[in-house]
């Protein structure tokens, strides 16, 4: 079939015969493969035609815009594959993909496979938007439809529009649920994944109006104008990611941005770092915030950093708490095991938050007092208004926090609001001399349930608190009861300044000095901890395995 030849009607022969396949889905095969070579293909692409059957990898499919048809009309369970090495500019093809017949079950599946002129090491099949649309809109119009069952994998998408891009890399719209986007590079457009939220319901009875178990893994996220990741939907999950270099207004622009309401959302084991680079390079935003109304949200064993001297004091770590004029709320968050290095002033915060925990995390901050002064842990990190969620119930447990030389500032803040807060087994080591105070309380015993077990070593600066406002160690005893089993000792990190926060040795002040009823119960490498626990985020094991801090941080420039 000649794929420019035109049916009476006027559309090309290969669009008819893709309509004649939506009506008769049984026609279609269980994979269908296509192949285009365009400027960012490896020099030895063969093309396919779009005349072809696409049945066989020897007869692909070419254009992007004929798998988009096709998709359409997949059985459960069928795969559109792009060739391994081949690219496809596309300037006028349509955006939406959308099956109702996927089912989470056996989803369909967008993909790669390797064509006979290359090797299975090639290059991802790589989609450039050459107009401003989106990579991949799953998304239906008007009244929202249910869709499920989606896999996108293996593949890297771009824009090449740069400031000028509108669009998002991949749309997630309209009630659709238990999507996978895994293994893919996603680059230059405005936002990397949106999770956009839902239109009415139609008549449809499986539709509820929501996107549900949305999940982002093993993926590169980088250069998106504003956003590597803004939304949120019940389930979901971003894992195992790199979020580098997302965002370009100051304050505004995040690398990962959870906004809405959901529930049960996790955030682990990811990378990020150069969020919203200012003109000269300076990170200028919170690299990781959740805003709205959340609840068993759970951000764990993710990598936090900026280059040493890179950050202004807005490039906060993490943040949880209010942003909107509406009420927000945070319930039974977890931040737990994250390295945080070298961010602006505040490296992990939280407020309007209850029965929220943020243990075992490893903070280190250098960044110059010229600067800004800095907060390891701040509950609050910021004033909420009268319509948010009071925060209460906050667990701070286990934390190691080394501060350098050229730093100020406050280890952990836990004071303000709320009763019944937990402030223990956390190890903290200042090495600078100017001011700096252990901790942020307030001297009200219905405050915490237990504030206690807790190291500060500040051998440089003898003028420092222990309690802001308050003074020493001992004064903070004397006047509240709190912190009795606490001490000034040297902690005993391996290697703080390298960010090696272990336990140098068996004789290090944190081993078994830990609260023996409020320590975390498991250390950040997943450890259980024994009755006699430590303090900070490593239970002392002889055989502990060589995970430091850094986790390829040096590679950074």
């Amino acid at each position: 079939m000649n794929r420019f030849a035109l049916t009476q009607a006027g559309q090309p022969a290969w669009w008819l015969a893709s309509m004649l396949a939506l009506l008769s889905p049984a026609l279609q095969a269980a994979d269908l493969h296509v192949c285009d070579c365009g400027d960012n293909s490896l020099p030895a692409c063969v093309a396919g035609d779009d005349g072809n059957s696409g049945v066989s990898p020897e007869f692909p499919l070419r254009s992007y815009e004929r798998a988009r048809v096709a998709f359409a009309g997949l059985a459960a369970g069928d795969a559109i594959r792009f060739c391994r090495g081949g690219a496809w500019d596309v300037d006028t093809a349509g955006e939406r993909w959308v099956n109702a017949a996927c089912r989470a079950e056996m989803p369909c599946t967008v993909g790669a496979y390797t064509p006979g002129w290359t090797g299975a090491d090639s290059p991802s099949p790589w989609i450039e938007r050459r107009t401003d649309r989106h990579g991949f809109a799953l998304q239906d119009g008007g009244n929202a439809d249910h869709e499920e069952g989606y896999v996108f994998e293996d593949l890297h998408i771009s824009s090449n529009l740069g400031e000028a891009a509108t669009a998002s890399g991949f749309l997630l719209q309209n009630d659709i649920d238990d999507v996978v986007i895994q293994r893919v590079v996603i680059e230059g457009f405005r936002i990397g994944v949106h999770l956009a939220g839902s239109n009415e319901c139609s008549a449809d009875p499986l539709c509820d109006g929501r996107n549900e178990r949305i999940v982002l893994r093993d993926a590169q996220v980088d250069g998106n104008r504003s956003f590597g990741w803004l939304g949120s939907s019940d389930g979901s999950e971003i894992l195992d990611s790199t979020f580098s270099n997302n965002g370009s207004l100051a304050v505004f622009d995040h690398n990962i941005y959870i906004s809405g309401a959901s529930d049960g959302m996790r955030i682990v084991g990811n990378r990020l770092d150069r969020a919203t680079l200012d003109a000269s390079g300076h990170c200028s935003a919170v690299s990781l915030v959740v805003h709205g109304v959340q609840s068993r949200l759970l951000i764990e064993n993710n990598a936090v950093e900026e280059a040493l001297g890179m950050a202004n004091a807005g490039c906060w770590g993490i943040a949880v708490d209010p942003g909107y004029s509406e009420a927000e709320a945070f319930t039974d968050v977890t931040i737990r095991g994250n390295r945080v290095r070298n961010v602006g002033r505040v490296a992990i915060g939280v407020a309007s938050c209850q029965r929220c925990v943020i243990e075992d995390n490893l903070i280190v901050q250098q960044n110059a007092a010229a600067d800004f002064d800095s907060l390891g842990i701040a509950a609050p990190d910021r004033d909420r208004a009268a319509n948010d969620l009071p925060m209460d119930m906050v667990t701070v447990r286990n934390n190691a926090i080394y501060f350098g030389p050229a730093a100020i500032g406050i280890g952990i803040r836990l004071n303000g609001e709320g009763q019944a807060h937990l402030l223990v087994s956390n190890a903290l080591h200042y090495a600078g001399t100017g001011p700096f105070s252990c901790f942020d309380a307030d001297d009200l015993p219905a405050r915490y349930q237990a504030m206690d077990h807790n190291l500060c070593f500040t051998p440089s600066a003898p003028g420092a608190n222990w309690v802001r406002g308050v003074g020493s160690l001992l004064e903070w005893q004397t006047a509240t009861g709190f912190d009795l089993h606490s001490a000034t000792l040297e902690p005993g990190f391996s290697d703080p300044a390298a960010g090696d926060l272990r336990p140098a040795s068996m004789a290090s002040a944190m081993v078994d000095h830990g609260d023996p009823l409020y320590s975390s119960a498991a250390d950040v490498s997943g450890n259980p901890r024994d009755a006699d626990p430590d303090i900070g985020a490593w239970e002392w094991v002889p055989t502990v395995p060589d995970l430091i801090f850094a986790d390829g941080f040096d590679s950074l420039p």
